[in-house]
């Protein structure tokens, strides 16, 4: 992901959750969203602490890969949507059958994508 300072900072007092297992592109990820003025909450690593996350962090948004691990963020897109924070999927994967059944419309993201489209597409997702 190449980073590009964003002088407006679009996304300025937003909480975004990253569940990404990937450290690399966790901490990409984490840089691009800071850059745009988010606080950020992770990256979480495993499904344990995203689902951690989800039940006592406030948040704006969260950004989820499809698998952290060998295990889905199915439990944890559940939990968000439970809590009416909306989220996003970022993976190089299909979202499964089931996911897309119970996240119908969700946002996917596919990787690798530019700084600028992750964060163009949480701003969009927060202002719809």
């Amino acid at each position: 992901m190449v980073r590009t300072a964003d002088e407006n900072q679009a996304l300025c007092g937003v909480r975004i959750l990253i569940a990404e297992d990937e450290i690399l592109i966790a901490l990409d990820m984490e840089a691009a969203f800071r850059d745009a003025g988010a606080d950020v909450v992770g990256p979480c690593t495993t499904i344990a602490a995203a689902l951690d996350a989800v039940r006592n962090e406030a948040l704006s948004l969260a950004v989820l890969d499809i698998r952290l691990g060998q295990v889905t963020t199915e439990e944890v897109s559940d939990l968000l949507a439970e809590r009416g924070v909306p989220f996003l999927f970022y993976s190089g994967q299909a979202l499964p059958v089931e996911m897309q059944r119970k996240c119908n419309g969700a946002l996917v993201v596919d990787k690798p994508a530019a700084q600028q489209d992750l964060v163009g597409a949480a701003a969009k997702l927060l202002a719809a």
